[in-house]
């Protein structure tokens, strides 16, 4: 069968286009390689997709497309239609090097267009030049794209309520009325109707026996629990922690201690034909499509510093992970745009209300001089690394770890946003696999505990996979159960912690039985816990899902 070969711009069954082609020209157009782009406009599709060449003719090593391949699209059966007099046969038998020679005696002329029309990204670096959408392939900073501001949601003191002039003149010489009592509790929390107080740290623990580590063990839990009460009381506010002023207004999240860069599109640095523009976004986004990228951004755990850490990764076409959700905000009757995500909730996950809204406070006077809500103090809230953000190449993230979007206003009356959102941070007694805990906050308090130790699966691993090198094994150590304790729980009673269970015999006993070593280990930490509040059945609960969670990876069975 002979086909003719595609060419940049050649149309497709579905209506759209070849927008990616190679440096080969011919017929005065640069022609279309396996793997380069077309555009699908139909309304399940709406963005770029691969085109799978079949023509087994090759120009710059790879096959070319020709009439008749298909656009990787959702469509059923989207083709692309070439428009050249250069017709190639069906011939999969000819040898690799018979191709190529054919090829070489196209009459075509095999210089690089002046300017290269490459598949427009999101966003690239721009050390590629102009005409390469290309990923990068070494490490580079976050200058090469483009300039990065960084939020931190924090509890935040309810609003105060507007007063005007009159009233503040009436109320200039009224006495102040009296603080009624505190309970002990609103003391320990250090919250007492709304009000909110820095709460304290605990003092170090002098520790000389079980009893006493117990005790501060229990404190520890105290005051982490009554942090996380109150990170789920109050309101959160994103406070900008450091670049240019993204959303200019007051932008809150129903999530606490959850860190967020963003990218203006307008500020992304190369040439604007190498760039999906706001209409592009626009049109995605009515769909909730995804569009190309040759940067993508996560939180992860630094390992020595325990903080979160920016870090961006050259996303190639090849990687299955160069694409980004587009998402519209919601424009609300008050002025303010919500963004509710893709995760199931019962609320907005984010909400921005413009600085110019109808009734902000922003910007007017109304006679109330106070300033406006504070941040609560938090003992230990890490702030993130975001110093120095790097775009590196490997390794990278399962795309189930990415949380990012681009975020378009209906009507582009703003430019596109990217955000990158770091995941929830943890909740004291949550049980996870212990590698799903990477990335996630422990607001300062809490920290993660296998269940049974690391060192016990690891060598539980080692019998069964003689043959798996160091970081193999590494890696599948952090298979296992883990649950969310105060950190002064772990630190002064865990088995587990500081290789406590590095005693002669214990770790190889444990690994031959990791059942019942987690429901010692459990064992251990289980009064501290009760200590602290929590109630037997909860706990029990807890102890129920390590075991389903080691069952589900085949630590041991039921």
């Amino acid at each position: 069968m002979t086909r003719a070969l595609v060419r940049l711009g050649d149309k497709t069954t579905s209506g759209g286009e070849v927008i990616s082609a190679s440096s080969t020209i011919i017929e005065e157009r640069n022609i279309a390689l396996n793997g380069d782009m077309a555009w699908c406009p139909k309304e399940t599709c709406n963005g770029p997709f691969q085109i799978n060449g079949t023509a087994y003719y090759f120009a710059e090593d790879k096959p070319c497309v020709a009439t008749g391949d298909r656009v990787l699209c959702n469509c059923k059966n989207n083709q692309v239609l070439g428009s050249t007099t250069i017709w190639v046969e069906d011939s999969p038998s000819d040898p690799f090097k018979e191709h190529r020679k054919r090829a070489a005696e196209w009459p075509i002329n095999k210089v690089a267009a002046a300017a290269i029309i490459a598949i427009p990204v999101f966003a690239k670096s721009v050390l590629r030049g102009t005409g390469n959408t290309d990923a990068g392939e070494s490490e580079e900073p976050q200058s090469n794209i483009g300039e990065m501001s960084f939020y931190q949601s924090q509890p935040t003191q309810p609003d105060p309520e507007p007063e005007q002039h009159a009233q503040a003149a009436k109320k200039k010489n009224a006495p102040p009325p009296e603080p009624p009592k505190k309970s002990l509790f609103d003391k320990v929390t250090g919250f007492f109707f709304g009000e909110a107080e820095a709460m304290p740290l605990p003092p170090p623990p002098v520790i000389s026996g079980t009893a006493e580590a117990g005790m501060a063990a229990s404190a520890g839990g105290a005051t982490a629990k009554a942090s996380q009460d109150a990170a789920t009381a109050l309101t959160h506010s994103m406070k900008r922690l450091s670049g240019p002023e993204v959303w200019n207004g007051r932008l809150a999240m129903n999530l606490p201690f959850v860190v967020m860069g963003a990218i203006i599109q307008s500020n992304l640095k190369g040439e604007q034909s190498d760039l999906l523009t706001p209409q592009n976004l626009l049109e995605v986004a009515h769909s909730k499509g995804t569009v190309p990228t040759r940067v993508r951004y996560n939180w992860i755990t630094d390992d020595d510093s325990g903080r979160l850490k920016a870090v961006g990764y050259h996303t190639t076409a090849a990687s299955g992970r160069d694409q980004v959700r587009v998402r519209m905000l919601e424009r609300q009757t008050d002025g303010s745009y919500e963004f509710w995500g893709d995760e199931r909730s019962d609320k907005s996950l984010i909400t921005w209300t413009p600085a110019n809204t109808p009734g902000s406070q922003n910007g007017w006077n109304t006679g109330n001089n106070n300033p406006q809500a504070g941040t609560v103090t938090i003992p230990g809230l890490e702030h993130p690394d975001i110093q120095n953000v790097t775009i590196t190449t490997t390794p990278l993230p399962e795309e189930k770890d990415f949380r990012d979007y681009i975020l378009v206003f209906p009507g582009n009356v703003h430019p596109p946003i990217y955000i990158y959102l770091s995941k929830p941070p943890v909740e004291l007694l949550e049980v996870e696999l212990y590698i799903d805990f990477n990335g996630r906050s422990r607001q300062g308090e809490y920290e993660a505990d296998h269940m049974p130790s690391a060192a016990a699966v690891r060598l539980y691993y080692q019998r069964l996979y003689p043959d798996a090198d160091e970081k193999e094994l590494e890696m599948l150590a952090k298979e296992v159960a883990a649950i969310v304790i105060p950190k002064g729980v772990h630190r002064k009673i865990s088995e587990t912690y500081g290789g406590r269970n590095r005693e002669p015999g214990r770790v190889e006993r444990d690994s031959r039985d990791l059942r019942a070593a987690a429901d010692r280990n459990f064992d251990v930490i289980k009064p501290a816990l009760k200590e602290s509040g929590i109630t037997e059945e909860k706990l029990e609960a807890a102890r129920a899902k390590i075991h389903e969670l080691n069952e589900s990876v085949e630590l041991y069975k039921k």
